[in-house]
């Protein structure tokens, strides 16, 4: 029986993980369209806002509307909306969930199913210092998506 040899596996290894890499990586540069695009791969984040939106973007990206002052302690409502225009809810294509963060806190997690109306939610919040705010959302489709806003007490 031939013995095991740790190094040289763990060498074949991340030789052969580095060449899945860049040959994943280059697919989109060589001829891939965006409707190939792995929306799950990575959290989609909005690259221009608020304009210069693109059409997936404005879709399902959280839209989030907070108070212009916030003080410490004090209750205040974040209202979120899916897409720019309510993202839409149907048995194939659907906003299944959206996550609220202060920093790294969760504060909330709201479930949607395709029967829900719409991907709209108003979310009671307190918060005690400045920070950042997160909001995730995942379409069944399209992926994660995130926007942040900045608390300041």
């Amino acid at each position: 029986m031939q013995n095991f040899d740790r190094r040289k596996f763990l060498k074949t290894l991340s030789i052969s993980t580095i060449t899945m890499g860049l040959v994943h990586g280059t697919s989109f540069l060589n001829g891939a369209t965006a409707e190939e695009v792995d929306w799950f791969q990575n959290i989609n984040r909005v690259n221009d806002p608020p304009i210069n939106l693109t059409p997936k973007e404005k879709g399902h990206a959280p839209f989030i509307k907070i108070p212009d002052i916030i003080k410490n302690g004090e209750p205040f409502v974040l209202d979120i909306q899916i897409g720019e225009n309510v993202h839409p809810m149907t048995a194939n294509h659907y906003i299944q969930w959206i996550e609220v963060y202060a920093g790294i806190e969760l504060i909330s997690r709201i479930e949607f199913s395709p029967l829900c109306p719409q991907a709209k939610v108003t979310v009671p919040m307190v918060v005690k210092e400045s920070s950042t705010l997160r909001v995730l959302t995942r379409c069944n489709l399209h992926g994660i998506w995130e926007t942040t806003r900045k608390i300041v007490i």
